[in-house]
């Protein structure tokens, strides 16, 4: 099996992992959810940090694992940095909301195209449009549906996330009281 692989990827987390590395959170449209390592990057030129930002949509190089599940980060060349999801806090917030669903609920390295198109589509979508709570319903059914609980209700999501769920729940409410009209 060749190791180095390619494919187009959304950056969900970044960690710091040493003084000069990265561990990278990716969704990807063919790896799913993997972790990479990114030796040097935080000392490396800027042209290899660019490509480490939150949400940007990359096209990654990757060498899989020989053991264990993380994955050695090679290059990343940017296909679209979704900059406009950094233009109010509650786009950000939104972002970051689905990103944290998308990371928290998926088992890593399963491929789950759908989930990948849900959330590029998703991110793409707050790029133009103002989030709401419709849109964060929507999203969360739609992550349901897509994970085998389709017509289980928003409250399934907690048996989705398990022991994440308060700690996401709680992101949640910020975002709601973000995108709700005050009255």
């Amino acid at each position: 099996m060749e190791r180095e692989r390619q494919t187009e990827a959304i950056l969900l987390r970044r960690h710091s992992y040493s003084e000069s590395s990265w561990i990278l959170g990716w969704m990807t449209a063919d790896l799913g959810w993997i972790q990479t390592l990114a030796k040097g990057a935080k000392k490396g030129s800027a042209a290899l940090r660019g490509p480490l930002d939150l949400f940007y949509l990359c096209e990654i190089a990757v060498l899989a694992p020989r053991t264990g599940d993380l994955y050695l980060f090679k290059e990343a060349r940017v296909r679209n940095p979704l900059l406009a999801l950094r233009k109010s806090w509650a786009t950000f917030s939104c972002a970051h909301y689905f990103g944290e669903l998308m990371g928290s609920s998926v088992e890593r390295g399963t491929p789950l195209p759908e989930l990948y198109d849900l959330l590029r589509k998703a991110l793409t979508y707050l790029e133009t449009h103002p989030p709401s709570l419709l849109l964060i319903e929507r999203f969360e059914r739609r992550l349901l549906e897509v994970s085998g609980m389709k017509g289980a209700g928003l409250g399934a999501l907690g048996d989705l996330l398990g022991g994440r769920a308060s700690r996401i729940f709680a992101t949640r409410k910020r975002l709601q009281e973000a995108v709700e009209p005050t009255g």
